[in-house]
């Protein structure tokens, strides 16, 4: 039976943010739980401001790594200077709570979530004895153990929830332009073979042994979950489809959904702020 370790993520300090992460540390006695805090990135290149219409092509600049760096650099000296006494308090708060957090900068966080637990892995992560990672995200909401619903998958080095080959009908199966062709050619270049995968990026898991075996490579550019679940399987590490039926995309799972399927136990999304046991 494996050790797990939930990597808690959110991106805004919020009462439900807040509660859900009472809520898993309540459920999860034998676990450490590691907030995860993203920083939001409001300096992007080369657009400067963070406009939604422009995300994809600011993503599309961090192929160059020059823009990559220089944008983290950004991130950790100008976002952490902005939100100074917000990150200060939520410290304290947490320390309460008995909890370490975990300040990510990894530029474009939403789109490199594969990158963003590569650099927590890197600094902090590697000094943690665990064997597999569980990356869970505020708008997911459990009510099981996590360890009873991952135990069932130990014999894997990785699972997600709809995890298989990509068909052009995906919404990132061209996104961001140029992602697609970039991973194929990285996996060429390494004489893997250049089988794209999918998979949900909410929900996951990952081994200790993926992790070290990534640390410290530069992946290519692209998206989390194209890319992440692509180079994991391409490694000949064992993947799975993860059989959480009320973990999707999209549409939000209400109380009355949460409560007529409790015994599934895993939810995403999940937007309001309820209790259920």
């Amino acid at each position: 039976m494996g050790q797990f370790t939930i990597l808690y993520a959110f991106h805004e300090i919020t009462q439900l943010s807040l509660n859900r992460l009472k809520r898993l540390k309540l459920m999860n006695p034998n676990l450490l739980v590691v907030p995860l805090f993203g920083i939001r990135q409001r300096i992007c290149l080369p657009t400067l401001i963070n406009l939604r219409e422009a995300r994809i092509l600011n993503l599309t600049f961090l192929k160059f790594r020059i823009v990559y760096d220089l944008s983290k650099t950004i991130n950790e000296r100008v976002e952490s200077l902005c939100m100074r006494r917000e990150i200060e308090a939520l410290q304290r708060l947490l320390q309460r709570m008995g909890l370490s957090l975990y300040c990510d900068y990894t530029p474009m966080g939403y789109y490199n979530l594969d990158l963003v637990i590569l650099n927590w892995f890197s600094s902090i992560g590697k000094n943690i004895d665990f064997d597999f990672l569980i990356f869970f995200e505020h708008d997911m909401f459990a009510t099981k153990s996590l360890e009873s619903l991952y135990n069932k998958y130990v014999d894997y080095d990785a699972g997600f929830v709809n995890y298989g080959k990509p068909d052009a009908s995906w919404k990132w199966y061209n996104r961001p332009p140029g992602a697609r062709r970039s991973l194929i050619e990285w996996l060429k270049k390494r004489r893997l073979k250049p089988v794209l995968y999918r998979g949900l990026f909410a929900g996951h898991m990952v081994s200790r042994r993926v992790l070290e075996r990534l640390s410290g490579m530069r992946l290519p550019y692209g998206f989390c979950e194209m890319r992440w679940p692509t180079i994991v399987t391409a490694m000949g590490f064992k993947c799975v489809r993860l059989n959480f039926p009320m973990v999707r995309y999209g549409i939000p799972v209400r109380r009355d959904d949460i409560i007529a399927n409790r015994e599934m136990g895993i939810f995403h999304p999940v937007y309001e702020d309820i209790n259920i046991y």
